[in-house]
């Protein structure tokens, strides 16, 4: 297989992800994955590997919430180290896998 088939393979499950992800947040605003409330007494089980865009650093973290504001959405994440430290990312902060995982939650989450 070439090398420039597995790159334009690449870019089509991209462009899936993300038409899925725009299509499940057209049907729900909203999707609470994890209370922030709870984080108090619990810990989320979910964990997503984050690319910081300046530092390029990567770390995990436990996604929250995903919203739909206006037109763009923020996924709303707190750091795993046990800081809990908030983040708004959007889904490219994400690799494919964790994108995929994300929507796999998400789906967990759609009222009928």
């Amino acid at each position: 297989m070439e090398i420039h088939a597995l790159k334009r393979d690449i870019d089509v499950l991209k462009t899936h992800i993300q038409m899925t992800f725009e299509e499940m947040l057209y049907r729900q605003k909203e999707f609470i994955i994890f209370d922030e409330l709870d984080l108090e007494h619990d810990t989320p089980n979910d964990y997503l590997e984050m690319r910081n865009e300046i530092t390029g650093n990567v770390f995990d973290v436990h996604p929250l919430k995903v919203i739909k504001v206006g037109n763009y959405h923020d996924i709303e994440v707190v750091e795993a180290d046990g800081s809990f430290k908030k983040h708004s990312i959007k889904i490219w902060d994400l690799s494919i896998e964790d994108r995929i995982i994300l929507l796999e939650l998400m789906n967990e989450c759609l009222e009928d």
